[in-house]
């Protein structure tokens, strides 16, 4: 029995990485930013002290892992891996989860987003390379050339992806459901005795 999966589904903005190897430490090796429908499953407000709030959301990509496309030349036989199906495990926690601070009712919005973040990570890569050595140039080349083609196949991966999720619909907004509402905190009325 398949059963059906009715979480709201929305835009959002997918941080892809590769597993990274011994040569760096395990850690994972960006790849870029791209825009994907998710499975929102909580969205948390946290309120500050000085009456700001920051707003986060705990949402499931279906397709989120790059390594299974392999690298370019993309000759069509690659996928781009398993599903990813939204479920809570055993202490109650959705899995597998990411926390995107931002949801987005059109792809266009979520796309300005991504190709903003991807232009502000090559800008700090940029700012990277010491200027100070003879082959400053080649360095620089080399980098860029380096992240063009991982953005190019993160840009494949987007495509891939919304192909496959093509029958996931974005959910309207419910004018039902409670609209956020900022509270203001109370004036705390302190006595001359107590500010003393």
């Amino acid at each position: 029995m398949i059963k059906e999966i009715s979480y709201p589904i929305k835009y959002a903005v997918l941080e892809l990485k590769k597993e990274g190897g011994w040569s760096n430490g395990y850690e994972d090796i960006f790849q870029g930013f791209i825009v994907s429908k998710c499975y929102v499953m909580e969205s948390n407000i946290v309120y500050h002290s000085d009456g700001s709030n920051e707003i986060t959301h705990k949402v499931v990509f279906p397709f989120d892992n790059i390594s299974c496309l392999g690298d370019l030349p993309f000759d069509g036989s690659q996928s781009i891996g398993e599903e990813n199906v939204p479920y809570y495990d055993a202490c109650n926690m959705p899995k597998p989860v990411h926390v995107v601070t931002d949801l987005f009712d059109s792809y266009e919005e979520a796309k300005t987003i991504a190709e903003g973040k991807n232009k502000e990570y090559k800008d700090n890569l940029i700012l990277q390379v010491s200027v100070s050595g003879p082959d400053w140039k080649k360095k620089l080349e080399k980098l860029e050339q380096k992240f063009d083609r991982a953005l190019e196949l993160c840009y494949l991966f987007e495509q891939l992806a919304l192909k496959e999720t093509d029958d996931m619909k974005i959910s309207e907004q419910d004018e039902q459901a409670p609209f956020l509402k900022i509270l203001k905190p109370m004036c705390k009325k302190v006595s001359e005795k107590q500010a003393e």
